[in-house]
């Protein structure tokens, strides 16, 4: 795909990916000093099919494929090792090819792209690596895809936190193929805390009101850097289980519900996050939040999606954060690129993640 440059029928299979919307099409045929009456997808297709890209066109077809499978997910571990170890000790080999052919017992539609290695970087171990995935029921625009993931390690007293960060299922696989060897390697040197533990932040260790309570904690401003403006969206599920008898006008509202999806504006004013006598009898699975940013290095703004994700294990499910939306304000633009801003978003989010997970994961109610 990158030595060619398709034109005619050959652009169709690329046009036609569900990631390319009416805008992105109109956009390049308005460059080319086309105007069309019929803003429809389809109706441009004919027309574009009958002109030839430019190589800085058909990049620009190209990256918004990326940029869509490329969006970063970030979910976190806690690893409990002996205090007294330095960090360089903990920097043990990883070799993630041998790792594969270990673990697996079948022949993945994935590899291993280049050398992965672990390096220490500012007092913290990363581990950087690239996924090759190859789908031969996709046209030849989407049938080789590259994913980066990427494990963060930080030492803190006698934990590591692990921030895993991935693009797609099977780049997250390999980082908790990685995660497993290296738990293992820390065992046979004697470095893991005895009796304990990998944790992870999961669905079933907080109770209704506490998983509330946790995802409303991200609804505040960041140290003058994020500021908190409004809730877009809303994802829960009436809890079953729960003995009490439900308020009457919630169980009128949730009769015979088994999904709820709320979408809006300001939805923190909604009954389902003002009235907290509601919270033990459901299950919040997901929110967005909508923050402006103008201490960042930029001004701007970003959606931030938090959330279970897993809807068939629900109760280990991990939980995860992802940028769902990022938007620089257009005098910004040419200073920052969006690596840089997302990375500084995730790390300031990761370090109030883990601190009110301590807060409220399940034992720590009293």
């Amino acid at each position: 795909m990158n030595n060619i440059l398709p034109n005619g029928t050959e652009l169709r299979d690329l046009l036609s990916n569900s990631f390319l919307t009416t805008t992105h099409i109109n956009r390049l045929l308005k460059s080319k000093g086309i105007i069309t009456q019929n803003s429809d997808k389809n109706a441009s297709f004919p027309i574009y099919m009958s002109l030839l890209l430019s190589p800085d066109e058909f990049n620009y077809l190209n990256e918004q494929n990326t940029e869509k499978e490329e969006k970063e997910k970030v979910k976190s571990v806690i690893i409990p090792i002996d205090g007294d170890i330095d960090l360089a000790d903990l920097c043990l080999d990883l070799k993630i090819k041998e790792i594969l052919l270990e673990k697996l017992t079948y022949s993945p539609n994935y590899e291993v792209y280049g050398t992965p290695n672990m390096t220490i970087t500012n007092n913290e171990i990363n581990l950087d690596v690239t996924i090759k995935t190859t789908s031969n029921v996709k046209g030849w625009s989407s049938r080789e895809s590259y994913h980066k993931a990427s494990l963060n390690l930080k030492k803190v007293d006698d934990r590591l936190i692990g921030t895993k960060t991935f693009t797609s299922k099977d780049s997250e696989k390999v980082i908790d193929f990685a995660i497993e060897d290296y738990e293992e390697k820390l065992k046979e040197k004697n470095y893991f805390k005895r009796g304990k533990e990998i944790s992870r932040i999961l669905f079933g260790n907080f109770n209704n009101v506490n998983r509330f309570n946790f995802f409303y904690s991200f609804a505040q401003d960041f140290k003058n850097t994020m500021l908190f403006e409004e809730i877009t969206d809303i994802d829960i599920l009436p809890d079953s289980s729960v003995s009490k008898v439900l308020p009457e006008k919630l169980k009128e509202f949730l009769n015979n519900v088994n999904n709820l999806s709320l979408k809006g504006k300001k939805l923190q004013d909604h009954i389902f996050i003002t009235q907290k006598e509601n919270h033990e009898f459901v299950q919040l699975k997901a929110i967005k939040f909508k923050y402006r940013f103008d201490k960042l290095g930029c001004d701007g703004t970003c959606v931030i999606e938090f959330e279970f994700p897993d809807k068939k294990n629900m109760n280990i499910s991990e939980f995860q954060l992802n940028i769902s939306n990022l938007s620089i304000d257009k005098h910004d633009k040419e200073k920052v690129t969006t690596p840089t801003i997302t990375k500084k978003i995730n790390a300031i989010l990761n370090s109030h993640k883990l601190k009110n997970y301590e807060i409220y994961q399940n034992e720590k109610v009293e």
